[in-house]
């Protein structure tokens, strides 16, 4: 059968894609005619905005075919008259090369200054198990999570990426931020985790967007004020107005508190960019 390669909403990676796959053999013909049974499809599950052998396959349930199967070999009647040899084997088809590659790495990152609480936040609202602690770079590598939602008969889900921490002169490489916002070049969005606690929240966004914009990446994105359990409301008003140009949630990872309208923010950046595109 078919070699079919298949993009499925529950993948967020290619490390448990197989690496090899084989066409089912149909039946072989019989007497009386009887042509025999095509073999089934082979399915390779890939994750959303996959690259097959250069043509990109964007969402769930896009097909493409990369090998395609024999059908199953006619009856042994096709073969009657002067020079029939009476085969009735269907013949093998030939192995085939598929490169894979992820264009786009998730739908949203997570950027943001060292210890923003980025991490905290997609420990809570997905089942990774990026490393927290209470002191800068923690995340060393970026991590990715999956966030779900059930939308009727349906499962809607959104990729996000925790990228390390962002530092001024990032574009430039410093604390290796160039190779981080290599990983955000493959996101379709990001959210900017900004510590609502800190000294300065609107310059620490400021940095980091100068940072992604130097980079080249000018790219959707809303503002989440994080740990707004340590900051009076007082102040969290005055934020949100500071930031009145920006879509801007507000969330706890302590409390609880804003991390439904967080994961509603990651799911509106999603759906904008696919509506997009």
């Amino acid at each position: 059968g078919d070699v079919i390669v298949r993009v499925v909403a529950h993948k967020d990676a290619l490390d448990s894609t197989r690496r090899f796959a084989v066409g089912e053999d149909g039946t072989n013909g019989g007497p009386s005619m009887r042509r025999g049974r095509d073999g089934p499809p082979t399915y390779v599950d890939v994750p959303p905005h996959t690259a097959v052998n250069g043509t990109v396959l964007h969402r769930p349930g896009e097909e493409l075919i990369v090998a395609r199967g024999t059908r199953g070999s006619p009856g042994n009647g096709v073969y009657r008259g002067q020079g029939a040899f009476g085969l009735t084997a269907s013949a093998a088809p030939s192995d085939v090369v598929v490169d894979l590659e992820m264009t786009l790495a998730a739908d949203v990152a997570l950027v943001g200054s060292p210890n923003a609480g980025k991490s905290s936040l997609l420990k809570a609202l997905s089942r990774a198990e990026p490393k927290v602690a209470p002191y800068p770079f923690t995340t060393t590598h970026p991590v990715i999570g999956v966030v779900e939602f059930e939308n009727e008969s349906e499962l809607d889900v959104v990729r996000v990426l925790d990228v390390p921490g962002l530092l001024e002169g990032a574009a430039s490489g410093k604390g290796l931020g160039d190779d981080f916002l290599r990983h955000v070049a493959r996101c379709a969005s990001a959210l900017h985790v900004v510590d609502a606690s800190c000294d300065d929240p609107v310059g620490d966004l400021a940095t980091v967007r100068g940072e992604l914009l130097r980079f080249g990446l000018d790219m959707p994105f809303r503002v989440l004020l994080s740990k707004s359990d340590l900051v009076a409301p007082e102040r969290l008003s005055e934020l949100e107005g500071a930031l009145s140009q920006y879509n801007v949630s507000v969330a706890s990872t302590m409390s609880g508190e804003g991390l439904g309208e967080a994961a509603l923010a990651l799911r509106r950046l999603a759906r904008a960019v696919a509506t997009r595109g």
